[in-house]
């Protein structure tokens, strides 16, 4: 792991014939960190043509929620510190894209097993649709199926009406009626999305207890889990656009000599302006320490823009 250290001082002081005469302080402010750590330190210096735009870095994970999505957000059951934030109603967010099966509550399901291998055949009721299925998918089967049977699998085959996985302690059992809660009993989404060990941060429509950045220990299509450490409060049908993201940085300092403009995480925007403009010594610069997803510059003026950024996480 990285260390950095910052040093930061800032004196004011007041003369007829400028010095830096300790008596003549109107202020002096020094901060002195030693030996933070931090990971992946990043410098770069880019010549910014006028009007130009550029990405110093960019993990957010594009979902689909918009103005009328809403959440749960919730303990998970059996579990004293995991939490459960779920599509509650408006556009789904598809963490994952769900794979449509046709299934109902008469739908029925066999399960076989072949030394590791679970196959799960539709052969009854209302068959599945297997057509969306695709090789690598994950599925996740329900309570209503043998307790060997349920928990989350990758698909490793698939025919017309069976799809097969991998599961060491596989029941043979069947058919299984799925009944009332039949889109929960087979349930299907692609591996791509959003990803276990990405981050999601909760902003301003939940709690002011509950806002924070967590890390995601499981996905599906419709819910994501995180672990927190400490309690947080249920709250039902919260409308809020959520931001994932898999890349992010905790430290960004920015130096131009130039006018330009820096948006943080897609919506905080804060001009830089040097301080005696076209000379280098003489820059602008920005620091903020929090957790960025995204990062972003533009140039403002009419000339090209000498920028030097120093990124961490």
């Amino acid at each position: 792991m990285s260390k950095m250290n910052l040093f930061l001082a800032v004196t004011a002081y007041e003369d007829e014939n400028p010095t830096n005469n300790p008596s003549k302080n109107i202020f002096k402010w020094v901060n002195d960190l030693q030996g933070a750590s931090i990971e992946e330190p990043s410098a770069s210096t880019v010549k910014l043509a006028p009007g130009q735009v550029l990405s110093l870095f960019s993990g957010e994970v594009t979902l689909s929620d918009d103005g009328t999505t809403t959440y749960d957000l919730s303990l998970k059951s059996g579990t004293a510190n995991t939490y459960s934030l779920k599509h509650n109603s408006g556009t789904a967010p598809a963490f994952r894209t769900l794979r449509s099966l046709g299934q109902n509550a008469t739908s029925q399901i066999t399960v076989t097993k072949n030394a590791t291998l679970a196959i799960f055949t539709s052969s009854g009721g209302t068959l599945l649709n297997l057509a969306s299925l695709v090789v690598g998918d994950e599925v996740r089967i329900g309570s209503q199926f043998n307790v060997a049977n349920q928990g989350k699998f990758k698909v490793l085959s698939k025919t017309t009406t069976s799809f097969t996985v991998e599961n060491p302690s596989v029941s043979a059992e069947g058919p299984v009626t799925l009944g009332a809660g039949f889109a929960d009993q087979v349930r299907a989404y692609s591996s791509a999305g959003v990803q276990i060990g990405d981050d999601v941060a909760i902003d301003a429509g939940f709690s002011v207890v509950s806002q924070g950045t967590y890390q995601i220990t499981d996905v599906q299509d419709n819910k994501i889990e995180f672990y927190s450490l400490s309690p947080l409060p249920e709250e039902l049908a919260i409308s809020e656009n959520l931001r994932i993201f898999n890349q992010s940085k905790k430290f960004i300092y920015v130096e131009s000599d130039k006018k330009i403009s820096i948006s943080i995480n897609g919506t905080n925007s804060n001009t830089i302006e040097p301080v005696i403009l076209g000379l280098k010594l003489k820059s602008g610069c920005f620091m903020q320490n929090t957790t960025m997803s995204s990062a972003e510059i533009t140039n403002n003026s009419q000339e090209t823009a000498t920028v030097t950024f120093l990124t961490a996480e």
